[in-house]
């Protein structure tokens, strides 16, 4: 028959012949690691209370000897008697320890994604966000019950807060009760009986000029709100730059295309070209090739101490619908030109005269 009986010599990490000195060096090492007000983890609470158990059970004479007594026979039922009343002797430690008020503890970090703009992150901006973050429960106030909690022994795990599962048969936190032995059959109707809710929170956040792809901006306070009137955690952002419809981001500088006219690249003019702060006049020079780039200093991205350039890249635009009138006179440029093997689009007379020499 399997022995039901909680090990405590285990939970402690102590032989069963351990004296109390060890019982109590042992104690001290895992309380430094699993306190509450060290350890953030949820769970630590949890285990800070099964090492108290074990330990309050360990240390004293009367109730070790029943304990090993119980270990021996592997009573279930007396075991769960005899950690109903343990349980209830540490929590009343506990309370007092605390002054019947559960120390504050500070809450989680919240790690998320902020999604800018080249202008955005370029420029700086105010940036309005919303997301969620876990309070305590408005309706118990943390505790998980409204009232006096009421138990039952986790029917999962028989009491023991622990399972065998896996390959190995190693034995593992009950998912059941998460460890605890017991399932609390009032819990809060509104949190569940985990003592925290979901709230939508909105804050407007400083995004510095010049911030950059994988930057983290740490915003203090704004995580999940502290326990029992603790601190609350902080929020990271990092960041991440969107596609750009208009510039390409190399390093520090921005790269930008534009599309000029024939006219333009031959005789040179001024042409309107974006910019992060917007459209901004620039003069191309005559006789400007497609694929040739023009630099604008200081006008690409942001860096502490200065700021990159802007590269303007050049394409020649061609139409391609044009008037009868365009065509004459683009013809007329061919032909100037010396370029006689361009298609010629045949006039009304030219037809008739194409016709008439082919009959």
């Amino acid at each position: 028959m399997e022995n039901k009986v909680k090990d405590f010599y285990a939970v402690l990490g102590v032989s069963r012949n351990a004296t109390k000195e060890e019982i109590k060096k042992a104690y001290r090492k895992l309380v430094r690691l699993y306190h509450p007000d060290i350890n953030p983890d949820p769970s630590a609470e949890e285990k800070f209370k099964e090492i108290n158990e074990a330990y309050h059970v360990l240390v004293d004479d009367e109730r070790r000897a029943r304990y090993d007594a119980l270990l021996r026979s592997g009573d279930e039922r007396g075991f769960r008697s005899f950690l109903e009343y343990i349980q209830e002797f540490v929590e009343s430690i506990i309370r007092q320890e605390r002054g019947k008020k559960r120390r504050p503890r500070k809450g989680q970090d919240i790690k998320m994604k902020l999604a800018l703009t080249l202008e955005e992150a370029g420029l700086g901006c105010e940036k309005e966000i919303t997301y969620n973050r876990w309070a305590d429960c408005p309706d118990c106030g943390g505790a998980g019950v409204r009232g006096e909690a009421k138990t039952v022994v986790c029917h999962a795990c028989n009491g023991e807060g622990r399972r065998v599962s896996g390959i190995f048969n190693f034995p593992r936190p009950c998912s059941v009760c998460k460890g605890k032995g017991f399932i609390v059959t009032n819990p809060c109707p509104t949190c569940y009986g985990r003592g925290r809710v979901s709230v939508r929170h909105t804050i407007r956040v400083s995004i510095p000029p010049g911030t950059e792809e994988g930057d983290v901006l740490k915003v203090p306070k704004k995580g999940h709100l502290g326990y029992f009137g603790g601190p609350p955690g902080d929020l990271h952002l990092k960041v991440v730059l969107k596609e750009h419809p208009v510039f390409k981001k190399v390093g520090k500088d921005l790269h930008v295309e534009k599309v000029i006219s024939f006219p333009v690249a031959v005789l040179g003019g001024t042409v309107r070209v974006p910019t992060l702060e917007g459209e901004e006049e620039v003069f191309i020079q005559p006789g400007t090739e497609c694929g040739s780039t023009k630099t604008l200093p200081g006008k690409g991205y942001p860096y502490e101490g200065g700021r990159g350039d802007l590269i303007v890249h050049i394409r020649i635009g061609v139409p391609k619908d044009i008037s009868r009138k365009e065509r004459k006179l683009i013809e007329k440029l061919a032909k100037l030109m010396g370029e006689e093997n361009v298609y010629r689009e045949e006039g009304f007379v030219e037809r008739i005269a194409r016709m008439v020499k082919r009959n």
